[in-house]
């Protein structure tokens, strides 16, 4: 009677810790854009299903799209921190003080191209020169976006035409090179406001990209474009880690296998492809004048942006040492600076 009690309460027990072994957990992955937004849309809920595909039943990882878990892009790393999120899509410069050794992307004349800049940031992260913030978390992603350059509603053409106009940028470093310019550097204005802060007269322009400028709809208030590579968008994906810790083996294997260097490169093609695609719908704009510094133009926007280059360097720890690696890094793809 005995043995038949103890192998009764032996499969009760097998059954339960059988359940508790396959158990589906829901990772939350936010994102402040729009759900029909190109990266939201095509990158990051791919992610996600194919992720959930290869788990293999243990976990399920679920966008969150259009701030449903925290609105405000300035918010999202918190989010994350906090476990309100698993996962989220970050903008560092949103968050100055962390990840600053990330902020090299944003440097005036380094990065040619999202697929360029993400996979040298996945470089200098797997070479261990990107430290603090970024051992705290999980890393999915390292990313820069394609080169911002000049969007505004007043004439711009000559570095000189900055002067004194007022100018948002996604981050403090492309803020200091605003400063070199004599603009007026506005902070704390995120993606999705650029436009009714432009629209409003708050700013007479941003630094951006053709992407951001469609899916903001910046280009129905913003009339003049000059096409300069001053500097990327550092971004990042990244994962509460005691989370990622608790997950069964199986569930961290689909994770890493669909993150890290091939994910920054997957990222850095469909970011360029975008730009491209939206690049000939705003340019198709009526009323719109499109510029881009070439020769003699071109190097005279880079000596006028170098000291942001120069304080960037002085300003970090390491400073030299990682601005120098990100270059070599770049100088494998081609168009590099």
């Amino acid at each position: 009677m005995r043995i038949l009690r103890n192998l009764i309460t032996g499969v009760a027990l097998a059954g339960l810790s059988s359940t508790v072994a396959f158990a589906e957990t829901t990772l939350r992955f936010a994102s402040f854009e729009p759900p029909v937004a190109f990266l939201t849309k095509n990158v990051f809920t791919p992610w996600a299903e194919q992720v959930s595909a290869a788990s293999g039943g243990t976990i399920k990882v679920k966008m969150f799209p259009g701030g449903t878990l925290g609105r405000s892009p300035a918010q999202q790393l918190k989010l994350v921190e906090d476990g309100v999120a698993d996962i989220g899509w970050v903008i560092p410069g949103y968050t100055p003080g962390r990840f600053d050794e990330g902020t090299v992307g944003e440097l005036p004349f380094l990065v040619q191209s999202s697929e360029a800049g993400s996979n040298a940031m996945w470089k200098l992260y797997e070479d261990g020169l990107l430290q603090g913030d970024y051992k705290k978390f999980k890393m999915i992603g390292i990313f820069t976006s394609y080169p911002n350059f000049v969007v505004s509603t007043k004439p711009v053409v000559k570095p000189s035409d900055m002067s004194g106009l007022s100018f948002r940028a996604p981050g403090p470093t492309l803020l200091s090179a605003l400063e070199a310019l004599g603009s007026v550097p506005v902070g704390g204005i995120t993606g999705p406001t650029i436009a009714e802060s432009m629209s409003r007269g708050l700013i007479d322009g941003t630094l951006s990209q053709w992407g951001a400028v469609s899916t903001f709809r910046i280009g129905e208030v913003a009339e003049h474009y000059l096409q300069a590579p001053l500097g990327a968008t550092a971004m990042l994906v990244v994962m509460n880690k005691d989370k990622y810790d608790s997950l069964p083996d199986e569930a961290k294997a689909a994770i890493d296998a669909h993150s890290g260097g091939d994910f920054s490169d997957l990222f850095g093609k469909a970011f360029d492809s975008n730009v491209e695609a939206s690049g000939v719908k705003e340019m198709a704009r009526d009323g719109i004048t499109v510029n881009a510094a070439e020769g003699e133009l071109l190097e005279e926007w880079r000596a006028a942006v170098s000291v942001a280059t120069e304080e960037w360097i002085a300003s970090t720890e390491n400073g030299q040492t990682i601005h120098d690696a990100f270059k070599a890094a770049l100088s494998e793809y081609p168009g590099a600076f």
